[in-house]
């Protein structure tokens, strides 16, 4: 070779190598972020030790920085169990500053899932866990939100910001195992919730996919060098990467492959990048969180229900307290009401729902829901006993409304064995005579029922006066084999014993005498996947018996026996004179252990396995409801939101392929024009089907292996509630968000004595639809009332109150004033204050200097 090729040869190898250099040196010198930190909590998981751990490890690395997402009641016992090391804890993080390597992350109580619960429940795990957590760390502050748990619901931006924080991160790398949220962007995005509040996020990246060796990861959870690479290019400038080690765990700081990688905590990691990266809008829906729960099981069904129920039951008792503290003077009961609800947000713990069989017998996560749902309750009845004490042997019958419409419907009172063969007939206070009927409950209680009508958040009197005719008793009518007709104002409906006692027929008199039952079809029926016998089966296979227990004034109520797959049931079904819902009861008296859904994993279950049965909906027991042309649009209720829907089913089998099918409160179907829809209500949070030959079903049982492995079993009778609303219009000009309401939050009657005030009392009333009080407390001497704006349109509104008030103030989740509201005087003792709301959006009013008007 001669020199001058040798010389170019040489010179092509240099400028080869330069070239080589120039592409890689800069990504292999980029700098990665990681995100460590600890999730755990008394009730979890946190040893003894680990407060000392935390500090030994921070000084021996001075580059760690660790995240925290602690129960906040943990350091009521840390701080006198271990004493010595927690106090150099607090001092290590005084030390640290609120920029330093230790950040409280998720101050909620018990680290909800959100989704599953109500957004006052959310609002209230801020406020108390905030408070606990500031009372051993003073100087903490709660800026960004971030969780190893996949707690998340569409409504935060506008609950976070109105506790100051000002970031969060949607993506939960290292937990999965009840899901995830979508891959979305890049570095940063601007989460819009429902109600147009903003506030900057990391997401899942949209390059970040879900790991392929396990079904409980995304990439992120290690910096691993192909993550960190594929991110850089593909235009992700500061990757980050995430683990939040279980507390407990004593390995230290969390290992990342790539090199350079910076620990951080998340407020500074969002400090440093704030103005370096233009973040892409994300209007976060409520299905971009993949919830992947044992929907079905009997464990999981019955925690849902005791949750909704103390949640229900909680905030009409505080609401009928607050009355209470205005009309009559009495005191507000503040501690009472936060060991209330202290007991219903440790039910409210991720771990009740995705791990409802761990710990000892008699004290798993499912026991201690009925422990701490029970202690909540007992609080919550007694203080609305308050009420109606003195009211034994009383002829005289109070009923509360905790809404801030007023309310005309039917209401019950649990008639005390001495009235029950008395001549007497319920009238108002003037005398007048009102519809009533009597019921007869499973549990040998008999209701009074009968129409009330009662002013916005007050009360009505009401008197059982002697007639000269007894009270009606329950109606008792043999089992019928022929079909049952019932013509009410809003229906005319067949049900047909042939058929499983399902309805072959519904008619809406009301919307064109439409015919809501597809042809050939059966609503109400039950169908489910007996995987021992390997065959579906239908409750409308089989004969029932059907007869009618219940026909009076206020309603019609019928009872259907049958069996499915030899398994007996019975549903009750009642249509109501002046209201178009129509309710359902479900009992399943279940005999051995009855094998439930696609199929059997038997003693082979593999956590890494994507494909498990329990994902797979369709072949779960349900209540099917063959809608006929109603059409296929569906809206679902969320916590501070109303979601459309975007899937074309429901169906998934595999964890990779998880889809929101979530029903909180409610789901509506309508068509394409909105003219017309049909509105299901659940008594408590689980999944809804809707497949290409099914418009919608609810699920209702779901037995065999789950999530690592455990076996879900029946404990005993299945026993839900259900009801369908049909409506004109699309959900939102059909009530369907008041009606839900109205059925979770029903009227409170009770006897009571005569001399109890006046016979009617109204604090307030929100004038027009589409407001709802979410919650009405006392708080040093003063009102706070929270309204949400169950509207999809921003809504300017009129609240009428019927006190004085020295100030009316609109103040965040924090107490901090936001502005003051210039009530008019509109005479006859009444103000007027007009209120503008966003779409889904609350506001939270601070009522100074209260005067009753007389």
């Amino acid at each position: 070779m001669a020199f001058g090729d040798l010389n170019r040869e040489y010179r092509l190898f240099i400028f080869s190598l330069f070239c080589f250099l120039l592409v890689k040196i800069p990504v292999l010198s980029q700098t990665a972020w990681f995100t460590d930190g600890y999730h755990g909590g008394i009730y979890g998981h946190y040893p003894i030790w680990q407060a000392r751990f935390m500090v030994e490890q921070l000084e021996k690395h001075p580059d760690w920085a660790i995240n925290l997402e602690i129960e906040p009641e943990t350091w009521d016992t840390i701080s006198v169990t271990d004493a010595k090391n927690f106090k150099a804890f607090q001092s290590y993080f005084e030390k640290e500053g609120p920029t330093g390597r230790i950040e409280f992350v998720n101050p909620t109580w018990s680290q909800p899932y959100c989704y599953n619960i109500s957004g006052e429940s959310i609002i209230r795990q801020f406020h108390y866990g905030m408070a606990k957590t500031r009372e051993y760390f003073p100087n903490a502050s709660f800026l960004t939100y971030a969780v190893e748990e996949p707690c998340f619901t569409s409504s935060l931006p506008q609950i976070l910001q109105g506790f100051g924080f000002q970031y969060a991160v949607l993506r939960n790398p290292n937990t999965c195992w009840g899901g995830y949220t979508s891959a979305f962007g890049k570095d940063l995005v601007n989460w819009i919730g429902p109600d147009g509040t903003t506030i900057s996020a990391v997401p899942r990246y949209a390059v970040e996919e879900l790991s392929t060796e396990s079904t409980w990861q995304t990439e992120s959870w290690t910096n691993s060098r192909s993550f960190i690479e594929k991110c850089f290019a593909n235009g992700i400038q500061y990757p980050v990467g995430m683990c939040f080690q279980d507390a407990g765990w004593n390995g230290g700081p969390w290992g990342s492959e790539y090199k350079p990688t910076r620990y951080t905590t998340w407020t500074n990691y969002f400090e440093m990048i704030k103005g370096k990266v233009k973040p892409e809008e994300w209007r976060f829906s409520q299905e971009d969180i993949k919830p992947g729960l044992v929907w079905g099981a009997q464990v999981i069904q019955q925690i849902a229900q005791q949750v909704r129920a103390s949640e229900n039951l909680l905030v009409t008792a505080e609401k009928m307290a607050a009355m209470d503290y205005l009309f009559n003077g009495e005191r507000w009961p503040e501690k009472d009401f936060a060991e209330a609800w202290r007991t219903l947000m440790l039910a409210q713990h991720h771990d009740c729902w995705i791990v409802p069989y761990n710990g000892k017998p008699g004290d798993t996560w499912a026991d201690k829901v009925v422990r701490w749902t029970d202690a909540t309750n007992q609080i919550a009845s007694g203080k609305i006993s308050n009420l109606f004490k003195g009211g034994n042997n009383s002829e005289y019958i109070r009923i509360y409304n905790t809404s801030g419409a007023a309310r005309e419907e039917e209401v019950a009172l649990i008639l005390p064995e001495y009235l029950r063969s008395r001549q007497v007939e319920v009238v108002d206070a003037k005398g007048k005579p009102v519809p009533h009927q009597l019921s007869e409950e499973d549990n040998g209680n008999v209701k009074l029922l009968f129409e009330a009508s009662v002013p916005g958040m007050g009360y009505a009197t009401y008197r059982l006066k002697q007639s000269n005719k007894k009270l009606p008793s329950p109606k008792k009518v043999n089992p019928s084999s022929k079909k049952i007709r019932i013509e009410t104002d809003y229906y005319s409906v067949i049900i047909d014993p042939a058929h499983g006692g399902t309805i072959t027929s519904l008619i809406d008199k009301k919307n064109g005498n439409r015919q809501l039952v597809q042809h050939g079809r059966y609503l109400n029926d039950l169908r489910g996947f007996f995987y021992q016998e390997g065959k579906f089966h239908q409750g409308s296979e089989n004969r029932a018996n059907t007869s009618i227990i219940g026909e009076g004034e206020l309603f019609t109520r019928v009872k259907v026996e049958n069996q499915i797959a030899g398994q007996h049931y019975w549903q009750l079904i009642t249509f109501y004179k002046k209201n178009p819902r129509i309710d359902f009861a479900l009992h399943i008296d279940w005999e051995g252990e009855p094998g439930i859904g696609a199929y059997d994993h038997g003693r082979h279950y593999e956590a890494k396995e994507r494909n498990k049965a329990f994902y797979n909906d369709d072949y779960k027991l349900h209540v099917l409801f063959p809608l006929n042309e109603v059409g296929r649009k569906l809206y679902k209720n969320a916590p501070f939101d109303v979601t459309e829907s975007r899937l074309d089913n429901t169906l998934y089998s595999s964890w990779d392929s998880i889809k929101h099918n979530v029903i909180l409160n409610w789901v509506d179907l309508t068509g394409q024009k909105q003219d017309y829809g049909v509105a299901l209500f659940s008594d408590h949070t689980t999944s809804y089907l809707q497949t290409d030959s099914l418009p919608l079903g609810l699920t209702v049982q779901y037995t065999g292996r789950a999530l690592w492995g455990r076996n879900y079993r029946t404990h005993g009778p299945t026993k839900i509630r259900y009801a369908l609303l049909p409506h004109s219009g699309n959900w939102e000009t059909g009530s369907v968000e008041k009606a839900s309401g109205q059925w979770n939050e029903p009227m409170v009657a009770q006897l009571t004595p005569h001399s109890t005030g006046v016979p009617d009392m109204s604090l307030l009333e929100t004038v027009g639809d589409n407001l709802e009080i979410s919650s009405m407390t006392v708080e040093n001497k003063n009102l706070l009332i929270r309204i949400y704006n169950t509207s999809s349109r921003d809504t300017a509104r009129e609240i009428i109150l019927n006190y004085s008030v020295g100030k009316i103030e609109q103040v965040d989740l924090n107490g901090n004033l936001i502005r003051e509201l210039l009530p008019v005087n509109k005479g006859n003792g009444q103000l007027q204050t007009k209120i503008t709301i966003p779409q889904f959006g609350f506001v939270t009013l601070r009522l100074i200097d209260m005067k009753l008007k007389k």
